[in-house]
């Protein structure tokens, strides 16, 4: 294949896909991951698409508007109770845990059931989530620079505190996950999420089935780097199954109406 026929096959393949990796460009078009990534900074270069982090991302889909706090709190409520319930069992007397922003997040609160727990999150909603259980947890909040759309406090100050601290499980969540790209719309919430997963035993993705198969602006992480992704029961076998080959996947089952 002729370099300009590869180019042209490339912007096609990011531009049907929304985001696309190295390998799978090379995987397609039977080349080295090197001239794939020469060629995705000339692209680049011409501003035919973004280059993110292991690949390339469509231009329109820098543009999709990020929904406010309040619009996806009314989002796929069932699903994000059963995902917090979940990951509520997951946390044992005595963990030191780290939670991120996030309307799954900010759910868990009601169902601790452990003791002698220390929460720490750069998340306003999620501190006053987990506030209201008083004195049965150590709870501490990062500060920094506040991004209203999530909740989050962001930037240098939050981050070079988190880089000080260390973590048994940290629980994040995602605007999407595809192939193996865990995506926000934020580089800055993106980079803060990166430093508490790195600094974490034990790492965990959380996101309702719509999530799934989708992406957002910035990939922060990959999945085959997480411990687990947490998830509901309105994606089948077959649709969890290219994530299940990633990391282990813990689904937790929806009540269906009138059960």
């Amino acid at each position: 294949m002729l370099k300009r026929e590869r180019l042209i096959t490339i912007k096609s393949l990011v531009e049907k896909k929304g985001i696309v990796t190295v390998s799978e460009i090379g995987e397609t078009l039977g080349v080295s991951t090197m001239t794939v990534r020469r060629d995705l900074d000339e692209l680049a270069a011409e501003n035919a698409l973004i280059r993110i982090h292991g690949g390339a991302q469509s231009r329109g889909l820098a543009h999709m508007p990020e929904r406010s706090h309040d619009e996806k709190r009314q989002l796929e409520v069932p699903a994000k109770t059963a995902i917090a319930r979940l990951a509520a069992d997951m946390i044992d007397d005595g963990d030191t845990i780290f939670i991120g922003s996030g309307t799954t997040l900010e759910l868990i609160a009601p169902y601790i059931e452990a003791t002698d727990v220390r929460f720490i999150t750069n998340a306003l909603q999620v501190f006053e989530s987990f506030q209201r259980l008083g004195r049965r947890v150590d709870l501490q909040l990062i500060g920094g620079t506040y991004r209203a759309r999530s909740g989050a406090f962001v930037g240098s100050l939050a981050n070079e505190v988190l880089e000080r601290l260390r973590f048994d499980k940290a629980f994040v969540g995602a605007n999407g996950i595809n192939k193996e790209l865990i995506t926000t719309t934020s580089p800055e919430e993106g980079q803060t999420l990166r430093i508490a997963l790195k600094n974490a035993h034990a790492t965990f993705v959380v996101c309702d089935h719509s999530k799934l198969d989708q992406q957002d602006f910035y990939t922060f992480y990959t999945l085959d780097q997480i411990s687990g992704l947490i998830t509901d029961d309105g994606a089948d076998e077959a649709a969890l199954a290219p994530y299940a080959a990633l990391t282990t996947v813990h689904t937790a089952m929806t009540p269906k109406q009138g059960a």
